[in-house]
């Protein structure tokens, strides 16, 4: 878990013959330099609180955990620049280009800090990379089965033998993808998204993914650039937060990878574990849960864990904003 979307499906029923119009944005876009991002927020109140997605996913993941952070504070979701409705960026994607282009979003949307970032699976190295970068921007964290940057550098062999073979697979099927959105023959009700989603916000993903290349074309660019990304984050040596308020949240429901051995299923889900424990140990105010029965997408399938857990932080960072002002 982490790294990885399932990719569609190639085959369909019905196929249409031209490719469907985007569906408008819930939020805005907004210009941070020739290109623009989505930005939707709900709420009011500091700390705001910012929800970063995983590979190839868009802020319509949150859309069971945000109007609820509403309910307490500013909650705010985006795209990351090429997925859903945001435009493509002009330059390679790298980790420190994402966080430069999540804080300048949030500066040119006028959306004061401090915030308190909320990552799932790759979103949660970007979180933590924010956090390192800009520490008097960031008032908590919570990292919702994040990704990990030695999680394929300590897998057991096997894992890390077969990773290349996977990665090839899973690009040959988003470049078949690419192709039918192109071609408009791809019928976008075949296009699969995570369990728990709304049918709502999973018919609006599918229509934006089946509206043009663009998004597949950022997820391929995404995947493909994650062994650089892991080594990016591990020469950022983040090896402590201090005390920062710091939630890691964990699946509770073992992974498997099919065609691999028990032993070896269960070698790497214990890695997995040992890996959200370190990320709990980054700060002296870290806490880790473990999701029980909870898949990788715990905001879908746990929301309510998700909504406790950035709550939480946000309880601790008031707190924090509190005994500074009286200092």
């Amino acid at each position: 878990p982490g790294d990885t979307t399932p990719a569609a499906h190639p085959e369909g029923g019905d196929l249409v013959s031209s490719r469907p119009a985007a569906p408008p944005p819930i939020g805005r876009l907004v210009d941070i330099g020739g290109y623009r991002l989505h930005l939707a927020c709900q709420g009011e109140g500091s700390p705001t609180v910012v929800m970063e997605a995983a590979i190839g996913e868009t802020g319509l993941l949150w859309s069971l955990v945000q109007p609820a952070v509403a309910q307490r504070s500013r909650g705010c979701v985006y795209d990351r620049a090429g997925l859903g409705w945001s435009d493509p960026s002009p330059r390679p994607r790298t980790a420190a280009l994402m966080v430069e282009e999540l804080q300048a979003l949030l500066a040119t949307a006028e959306i004061p800090g401090p915030y308190v970032l909320v990552g799932h699976s790759f979103g949660g190295l970007l979180v933590r990379l924010y956090a390192a970068r800009y520490p008097q921007e960031v008032a908590g964290l919570v990292l919702v089965d994040a990704a990990h940057e030695q999680q394929y550098q300590r897998a057991p062999t096997e894992i890390r033998e077969l990773l290349p073979q996977l990665e090839e697979q899973t690009r040959q099927q988003l470049e078949g993808l690419k192709a039918l959105i192109v071609s408009g023959s791809l019928d976008a009700g075949m296009l699969p998204v995570p369990s728990g989603l709304s049918a709502s916000a999973a018919d609006t993903f599918r229509a934006l993914v089946a509206a043009g290349p663009k998004h597949v074309e950022t997820l391929i660019a995404e995947q493909q650039a994650v062994g650089a990304i892991h080594a990016e984050l591990a020469a950022a040596q983040i090896t402590s937060l201090g005390d920062l308020p710091l939630m890691v949240l964990s699946h509770g429901q073992p992974m498997a990878m099919p065609g691999l051995t028990e032993a070896v299923n269960q070698a790497s889900e214990q890695l997995w574990q040992q890996l959200q424990a370190e990320l709990a140990g980054l700060s002296s105010q870290g806490r880790l849960v473990v999701a029980e029965g909870s898949g990788h997408y715990l905001q879908l399938e746990r929301p309510e864990l998700v909504i406790d857990a950035i709550a939480e932080v946000v309880t601790a960072a008031r707190t924090n904003q509190d005994r500074t002002r009286l200092r």
